[in-house]
C-alpha cells in the first residue's frame, strides 16, 4: 500500500511537469540507486517482470534494503521462488530490523515452508513494532497454541504481554493460560489493567477457578487492595466494608452509568450512596458484583441501609442470580428506614453445580406509583454462610 502511494504520487508530479523536474526536486541523479528505484515504484511496480531499473537499483547500490524486498516479491509474482528467496535473503542479512524479517516470515507461510516460516517468525518477534499483525499470521499458520508460545514467542517480557492482550482481545482463552499464569506470578502495577481484563473474559465465560486464579495472583502481589478469595474456606464478597474505589473489574463492585441516577462510593465513610433524580429509567440495575460460591450453600447476605424520601416500597431490591443461567436464586426488597441506618438480611440457597452468582441491587418502580425521588446509602455488606 505504501509503496502504491509512493508511485501514485510521483506518476502525478511526472504529468505534471516531467520526470526530470521530479528527480531534480528529490535530489537525485539517473546514476543513484534511489533514482532507478523509484522509477520502478512509478513505471514498474506490480508488473511481474522485475525491470530493469530495480535490478540497476541493487547493482549501484547492493545494500539498498527496500530495493532487495521489492526484487523478491517481484521475483515470487513472477513464480520464480528461487530469485524470490534469495533476493529476501539478502534483504535480511544486510538489514537486520523487523521489514526483511516479517517479509521472510510471510514469504515462507505462501510457500507452504513451516519450518522456515517459524525461524523468521521467531526473529521478527524479536523486534516487532505491530506484535498484532505477527500473532495473527502465527494463528494463520498454526491452529496449536503450544506450538505458537514455543516456536515464535520469545520470553521478551513486553512481547509476553503484548502477547496476552491479543489472546484476550481475539477470545483465544485457552491459549491465553499459560501467558497469563507466567504474567501474573511476577505482575506488577503496570498489569492491573490487563489482567483485570483478563479476569472478566475468563468471568464472561464463566471460568471461575481461571478467574479466581488471577485475582488472587493480583491479591498476592499486592497490585489489588484486597486479599485473596476463596469460597471453601470463607465468605467470597470482595470490598464489603467500602474501604477502596471499586475497581468495577473482575470480583469487585461494578457500578452502572444511568442517566437520571448516581451512584457514588465514599471510602472516608465506608458508604455506597445512591441518589435518583425521579428522571432515571422505570427499572434498571445500579450495581452488581461477581460471588464465587459453593454449590449447595445455604447463605446469608447482610447489609446495613439507611433512606431519604422514599416511600415504604422503595423500588429498590437485592437480587442474586446464577451467573451461568441468569436464573433468580433470591431477592429481597430494601426496606426504608426513615433516615436512620437499618440491617436487613438476605437468606439464600445456592442452586445444584453453581460456583458463581451474581449479587444485583436494582431499581423497579413499584406499580401505581412514580419514580421514586431521594435517596439511600449502604454499609457493612457481609456473605456468610449461614448456620
Amino acid at each position: 500500500m505504501l509503496r502504491t502511494l509512493i508511485a501514485a504520487g510521483v506518476a502525478f508530479l511526472c504529468g505534471l511537469c516531467g520526470w526530470r523536474s521530479v528527480r531534480l526536486a528529490l535530489g537525485i541523479t539517473p546514476d543513484s540507486a534511489d533514482y532507478h528505484f523509484r522509477l520502478w515504484q512509478a513505471e514498474g511496480e506490480g508488473t511481474g517482470q522485475a525491470p530493469a531499473d530495480l535490478e540497476l537499483a541493487v547493482t549501484l547500490n547492493p545494500r539498498y534494503t527496500a530495493a532487495w524486498i521489492a526484487r523478491g516479491l517481484e521475483a515470487e509474482a513472477a513464480g520464480d521462488r528461487g530469485k524470490a528467496e534469495a533476493s529476501l535473503l539478502r534483504a535480511a542479512e544486510i538489514d537486520h530490523l523487523y521489514l526483511p524479517r516479517w517479509t521472510l516470515a510471510n514469504f515462507y507461510l505462501r510457500a507452504g515452508d513451516l519450518p522456515r516460516f517459524w525461524t523468521w517468525a521467531r526473529h521478527a518477534a524479536d523486534m516487532a513494532y505491530d506484535p498484532a499483525a505477527l500473532f495473527q499470521l502465527c494463528w494463520r499458520a498454526s491452529g496449536d497454541s503450544g506450538e505458537i508460545l514455543n516456536r515464535a514467542i520469545p520470553d521478551t517480557p513486553a512481547l509476553r504481554r503484548a502477547y496476552l492482550d491479543f489472546l484476550v482481545r481475539t477470545d483465544r482463552l485457552e491459549a491465553a493460560q499459560p501467558v497469563g499464569d507466567e504474567i501474573s506470578q511476577v505482575a506488577d502495577a503496570s498489569d492491573l489493567d490487563r489482567l483485570l481484563r483478563y479476569c472478566d473474559a475468563l468471568l464472561a465465560r464463566r471460568q471461575v477457578d481461571r478467574a479466581l486464579w488471577v485475582w488472587n495472583a493480583m491479591a498476592g502481589r499486592r497490585i489489588i487492595p484486597y486479599g485473596a478469595l476463596d469460597p471453601r474456606t470463607s465468605a467470597s464478597l470482595t470490598n464489603g466494608e467500602l474501604a477502596a474505589a471499586p475497581l468495577q473489574h473482575g470480583f469487585d463492585w461494578r457500578p452502572a452509568r444511568v442517566e437520571g441516577a448516581a451512584l457514588s462510593f465514599d471510602t472516608g465513610s465506608n458508604e455506597m450512596r445512591l441518589s435518583l433524580s425521579g428522571k432515571q429509567p422505570e427499572s434498571f440495575d445500579v450495581v452488581e458484583q461477581y460471588l464465587p460460591v459453593l454449590p449447595n450453600m445455604k447463605y446469608n447476605f447482610h447489609y446495613r441501609r439507611r433512606t431519604r424520601d422514599l416511600t415504604a416500597e422503595t423500588g429498590l431490591s437485592w437480587r442474586v442470580l446464577d451467573a451461568r443461567t441468569a436464573g433468580e436464586v433470591a431477592a429481597g426488597p430494601v426496606s426504608a428506614s426513615s433516615g436512620s441506618w437499618a440491617e436487613q438480611t438476605l437468606t439464600f440457597s445456592t442452586p445444584q453445580g453453581c460456583e458463581l452468582l451474581r449479587i444485583v441491587l436494582r431499581y423497579a418502580r413499584p406499580p401505581g406509583s412514580m419514580r421514586a425521588e431521594g435517596g439511600a446509602e449502604f454499609t457493612r455488606l457481609v456473605l456468610a454462610r449461614a448456620g
